[in-house]
């Protein structure tokens, strides 16, 4: 990988448009792989089209430069709303009050077809309007069964995202270094930078993990040997939050043998990974860390945010983080250890694989439980066919054509954005830094994520190359992704009809004995049973006997 050249100035302008659970990678393919989308629609008939994509922010202008180049090149007239795609209650209300627009980046795309909101896209429309998009779903062995509709073949309910470093994101393990080098801990195998300025240079990776026991013993050192030296005993190891527990826990239970939120194998039945006895397991450690103060007793009253702002303060030793943030992208400055990075010029951290049980487990949860594909953007139900055909061109062009896309995506060059190295093989630096003045111009508007080939390096940095390339996009990375064991990803069961039913009833459930487990209001081994009797017969049974009808992942990941 190249080395990370750019400044800290330079690197908060790095594009941000990518979601949170986005990495990237060295790849080949480039988009427009067949060129025919780049043709105009072939009717002379402008027809007039409501759109809402993945980058609405609620800060669109009609008129904008996005907006005025596919106009004029396929004969439409866009009409643009002012709709922040974030946020719920603005979605719902949209689809409550029937004005739902012609195409729309939406959640529950199943759901909005069922309810007769929505219209299918035929197989046929799509080979014929959307051949690039086309090949993506030709590509993957799961292409065209994605937003199938249920009993219809070749009709699917959904235009679908597709990323392909989503396949193997997981998450990693960040710990001070300055911390670990004052107590006389030293890492593990060899370590490298990750950059060499913007503040990568202080953070350095190794291939070689720690076990549980010699992370342990670094939390305890952390939690009362004062390693900030200010004479008070206020540092801890772990960083833990009150609301994302995949977000903080995730490495540590993939010590433990499972994935965060995926069910898993038990004598070739599916399991609740929250009934597993993996996860019982994982309880009574993380109760033991926090009987022995490891753990900031004030967690429970920490969100997300709260808790990466003491991570900034300076009172956490350990971390998880996916590569991104370990890759200093600059979406990410919020949280560790760029908030720590950034505001610390003596901080430095070391970042590497998750932690490894007594059993020898190791990984996280994969980002998507089967492959590169999510998000999704639906029709309303009355658009036509002539109006579909032209969406469909749109569409192929603004998102998986080489010049639709970064006129779309990211602007002008040298106006909008410049490379951070060698154009198409690096990332994209946008000249303005918040999305929403961006999506003022109609940048990112638009669009679906359709990321693979070189596409991945636009949304990247270096270092996050780096990182890719020498572990988490590598075999050795790609191993310690958990996966369910089931799922139903093609909606052939009752699975999301009853997971809507009893999802905020068993999450309720699971995150009360969480929480009381690792306090210790409640003592692990006396209260499971109870705690599993009640998860079953509130509804987790029903949801257990629906995904035992599903396919193994690891049959839909065969190609």
């Amino acid at each position: 990988m190249k080395s990370k050249t750019v400044s800290v100035t330079s690197l908060s302008l790095a594009v941000v448009l990518m979601a949170s659970g986005c990495s990237g990678g060295k790849t080949t393919s480039e988009p427009n792989v067949t060129g025919a989308s780049d043709k105009p629609a072939e009717t002379t008939k402008t027809l007039e089209i409501s759109w809402v994509g993945q980058g609405a922010r609620g800060k669109i202008e009609d008129n904008n430069q996005v907006q005025q180049m596919i106009e004029k090149k396929f004969n439409v007239k866009l009409k643009n709303r002012k709709l922040d795609v974030n946020n719920k209650e603005q979605k719902n209300l949209m689809v409550a009050s029937g004005e739902l627009p012609d195409i729309a980046f939406m959640d529950a795309p199943d759901k909005l077809y069922s309810d007769a909101v929505t219209r299918s896209i035929s197989k046929e429309m799509i080979m014929k309007y959307a051949p690039n998009y086309a090949k993506v779903l030709s590509d993957q062995p799961t292409g065209w069964k994605v937003n199938q509709v249920p009993g219809k073949n070749g009709e699917y309910y959904a235009l679908t995202g597709y990323k392909q470093d989503w396949d193997n994101l997981t998450w990693g393990q960040v710990y001070r270094l300055d911390w670990m080098e004052k107590l006389g801990f030293k890492p593990k195998g060899e370590i490298v930078p990750v950059g060499t300025s913007g503040g990568a240079e202080r953070v350095f990776f190794s291939k070689q993990a720690f076990t549980l026991d010699e992370e342990q013993k670094m939390f305890e050192a952390f939690a009362n040997n004062d390693p900030d030296g200010n004479g008070k005993k206020d540092t801890y190891g772990l960083l833990l939050n009150n609301s994302d527990a995949s977000w903080a826990l995730n490495t540590e239970a993939g010590a433990f043998g499972f994935g965060w939120d995926y069910n898993l194998e038990d004598n070739g039945k599916v399991v609740g990974y929250a009934i597993s006895q993996n996860y019982k397991e994982f309880l009574t450690y993380m109760a033991s860390l926090n009987k022995k103060g490891y753990i900031d007793p004030e967690f429970t009253t920490l969100n997300r945010a709260k808790s990466w702002e003491k991570f900034a303060a300076g009172k956490y030793g350990a971390a998880q983080v996916q590569v991104q943030a370990a890759g200093m992208v600059p979406f990410t400055f919020n949280r560790p250890p760029g908030n720590l990075v950034l505001k610390d010029p003596n901080a430095r951290f070391l970042f590497t694989p998750p932690p490894i049980g007594s059993k020898g487990q190791q990984g996280s949860a994969a980002y998507t439980p089967v492959d590169g594909f999510g998000y999704a953007m639906v029709i309303k139900k009355d658009v036509s066919d002539e109006k579909l055909a032209r969406i469909l061109q749109i569409f192929d062009y603004i998102n998986l054509d080489k010049d639709g896309l970064m006129l779309s995506a990211f602007g002008e060059e040298g106006k909008d954005y410049s490379w951070e190295a060698e154009p198409y093989k690096s990332a994209v630096i946008p000249k303005q830094a918040a999305e929403a003045d961006r999506e003022k111009d109609g940048i990112g508007y638009y669009s679906l994520p359709i990321q693979l080939g070189n596409v991945n390096a636009y949304y990247s940095n270096a270092a996050v190359s780096k990182l890719t390339d020498l572990y988490f996009g590598a075999e050795a990375g790609r191993k310690i992704a958990y996966r369910p064991f089931k799922w139903d990803y093609f909606n052939q069961t009752k699975y999301n009809e009853l997971n809507t039913k009893y999802a905020a009833k068993l999450k309720t459930i699971t995150d009360e004995f969480l929480f009381k487990s690792i306090t210790g209001e409640l003592n692990v081994d006396s209260a499971w049973d109870a705690y599993v009797k009640n998860w079953r017969s509130s509804g987790g049974d029903e949801l257990l006997s629906e995904l035992e009808k599903a396919p193994k992942v690891a049959d839909l990941r065969k190609k």
